[in-house]
């Protein structure tokens, strides 16, 4: 009978200090792969050492049986017996995955997942393969219980396949359980395509492998799904078909029925250990932990709200006695602007605590780019920057697969194979750049890559032969809107289908995910020279000083952090310098842009009236000046900018936020306004 939720303290103990210590190992050990070091394999060792004494409080055998085994392996590494290189890194790294999945599933469950045994019982064998001295029998190493069940017996999921069949066919019949990754689809896998593949399918069941979020939050890029199906077809060609999820998979061979009797189902030797604990990164508690002197400091903001309000109160109190309001004017106007700014305070304080540094989303790549150009026989090197970059907490979490995406595209699409990037006179080991860096209340995610490049010829030709544009609208691209194309739904510039790409699902889904964060996905390629995809998103909500400016009857915000001043120009000293308008202000030539054009407003051109006073708000963009003509000035805001995925389609626009009255006012990203007049394509 499975254990109570964990609601016990010692559980949840257990669960936070698994996580980080199987984060830690786990990176210690890609930094293995590469230089053996004593100090990181010491640092390796007490990791897993302390989880093993951790998960010793507790009846979960199985968990403990791996810890177990992976710290002899690890303990015989130090020791000199057992050499310190991909074998015991491939073990070790499987040893963390189990340990990760099943600690989600007692968070969430408390209980480890069916399938816990077999998967514990092949990852200790692994150790013992490893210890095996030459000839000899291997060290000693734990075997891992299964309690709870018979050798041999079917497991439920093919027996409830088998019960299904009102007539079971003579010969052997091949039973699967497949539970695709939940990022599934960005790796271009076609879950269901693969079911039909096999001929002989005998009995499918469909279910989800996780329960259900509300319909609002649901993901549509996120695959939910198990799959258990009873097959006529061989292994063999159940493991062709399958080859490429090979992972996800768990299969068994059941004999027919005259030799049932004497014979017991052949469990996969590899079985999935996805399958198990299928989601089980979406079934972690989200918590966060906050630094006390955070939390004194948000109490103390607090209370001095608390005091303002009092203070406020006593004005008020006074008025309603019939004071006079004027002798009450300068009392009520400190406590507003008291309570203004420590409202400001206590919000940007509260934002803060969901910030976090991407180093966690950003440590959980080397492992996957590993094995990925380990599979492709390619060399890669992954550099990490920026990580201490700080950003919201959910867009942090949602950055994960669109990021891994395009880390697998730039090693599959982008790296070339060592030897044609020896003949192409750059080092063997091609390079991805992962980086991180603050642009105001934006961060920019860069994948960058000194691979192949994008042909814009190549992609120009794949776009006419898949019908994506017409021949004339196609023509008239340039080679920014020819690269653009990569995000077309079912654009591939693959020209087979692999085991990482090429399967027409792809780019599409990385700028779709990106828009729900509320951020834009942007490419720049140089044949030859790499590739950099740039995601520009949100730092947080942000309580923001607005510039109110009016075009028509229109009103728009204006960070005033981008405000360099305010100028009324005669019309007359604004003229065409040869690119364009501008005028002269304190010596400086500054161009001149009207923000009805830029935005696109209809019936709303700048006055000809050369008499009349043209309305500059002066921007700095960088190192540049540019000034935007507007019908009036409207004062001045201090909002909550809330970025809406909804517009974050929309060029230009930043955010929302609302007025004194009620309305929703758009706020304005000045870098993207200025860039998109100016054609320019980088965040």
């Amino acid at each position: 009978m499975p254990d109570a939720l964990p609601t016990d303290d010692l559980v949840a103990d257990f669960v936070a200090e698994a996580r980080e210590l199987v984060q830690a190992a786990a990176e210690d050990l890609l930094a293995l792969d590469g230089a053996p070091d004593p100090a990181v394999l010491n640092r390796v060792f007490r990791s897993v050492h302390t989880l093993k004494g951790s998960a010793a409080l507790f009846d979960w055998p199985d968990m403990l049986a791996v810890l177990h085994a992976a710290e002899d392996g690890l303990d015989a590494a130090r020791a000199g017996r057992l050499r310190t290189g991909p074998g015991l890194v491939d073990a070790s790294l499987a040893a963390l995955d189990a340990t990760a999945r099943w600690t989600e599933a007692v968070a969430a469950t408390g209980a480890l997942p069916v399938g816990a045994a077999a998967e514990s019982a092949r990852i200790v064998e692994s150790y013992r393969s490893l210890l095996a001295p030459a000839g000899g029998t291997p060290d000693a190493v734990p075997a891992s219980p299964m309690p709870g069940r018979a050798p041999g017996v079917l497991p439920d999921w093919a027996a409830d396949l088998l019960a299904d069949l009102r007539e079971r066919p003579d010969g052997a019949l091949t039973a699967v359980r497949y539970v695709p990754r939940a990022d599934s689809f960005f790796a271009g896998d076609d879950p269901l395509g693969l079911v039909r593949r096999l001929p002989g399918l005998l009995a499918l069941h469909l279910a989800p492998a996780a329960p259900w979020p509300p319909a609002e939050t649901i993901d549509v890029f996120a695959c939910n799904l198990a799959v258990a199906l009873l097959t006529t077809d061989p292994r063999a060609e159940v493991d062709a078909v399958f080859r490429l999820v090979r992972d996800q998979v768990t299969v068994a061979t059941l004999p027919p029925p005259a030799a049932a009797k004497d014979s017991e189902p052949a469990p996969d030797p590899e079985t999935s250990p996805a399958a198990d604990t299928a989601s089980g990164a979406d079934t972690a508690h989200k918590t966060l932990r906050v630094d006390a002197g955070r939390i004194e400091a948000l109490v103390a903001l607090a209370d001095d709200l608390a005091a303002a309000r009092t203070a406020l109160g006593a004005a008020v109190a006074q008025a309603a006695t019939g004071a006079d309001l004027a002798d009450l004017l300068p009392a009520l106007r400190a406590s507003d602007e008291r309570i203004g700014r420590l409202s400001a305070e206590l919000h940007r304080e509260a934002v803060g605590l969901r910030l976090q540094p991407l180093t966690r989303v950003f440590r959980r790549f080397p492992r996957p780019l590993r094995d990925i150009a380990r599979g492709l026989g390619k060399e890669v090197t992954l550099t990490l920057e920026g990580e201490a970059t700080d950003i919201d907490r959910d867009v942090a979490e949602g950055l994960f697969e669109p990021l891994l995406h395009l880390l697998r595209n730039a090693v599959d699409h982008g790296i070339e194979p060592p030897e044609a990037r020896t003949r192409a006179g750059k080092p063997a080991g091609g390079r991805i750049v992962l980086r991180a860096e603050s642009r105001g209340e934006r961060v920019v995610v860069s994948v960058a890559d000194d691979g192949r490049g994008l042909d814009p010829a190549f992609i120009r030709a794949r776009a006419a032969a898949r019908g994506l544009l017409a021949p004339a609208a196609l023509a008239a691209l340039d080679e920014a809107g020819v690269i653009d194309l990569i995000f077309a739904p079912g654009f591939s510039t693959a020209a087979e289908v692999g085991a990482v790409s090429g399967r027409g699902v792809g780019m599409d889904a990385v700028r779709e995910a990106v828009t729900r964060l509320g951020g834009r996905c942007t490419v720049e390629s140089r044949a030859g020279a790499g590739t950099t995809v740039r995601l520009a998103l949100p730092r947080a909500q942000s309580l923001a000083r607005l510039l109110l400016v009016g075009v028509g009857p229109e009103l728009y915000g204006l960070p005033m952090e981008a405000v360099d001043e305010l100028a009324r120009v005669k019309r007359e000293r604004i003229g065409d310098h040869g690119l364009g308008a501008a005028t002269i202000l304190r010596d400086r030539t500054v161009p001149v842009l009207h923000l009805a054009t830029l935005l696109d407003l209809p019936g709303e051109a700048a006055p000809t009236t050369p008499s009349a006073a043209a309305q500059l708000v002066v921007l700095r963009l960088g190192d540049e000046r540019v000034a935007i003509e507007v019908d009036r000035f409207a004062g001045r805001l201090d909002g909550l900018v809330r970025p809406l995925p909804g517009l974050a389609a929309l060029p230009g626009l930043a955010g929302t936020t609302l007025t004194g009255d009620g309305r929703v006012l758009l706020v304005l990203d000045p870098d993207t306004v200025i860039g998109r007049e100016r054609g320019e394509g980088t965040p």
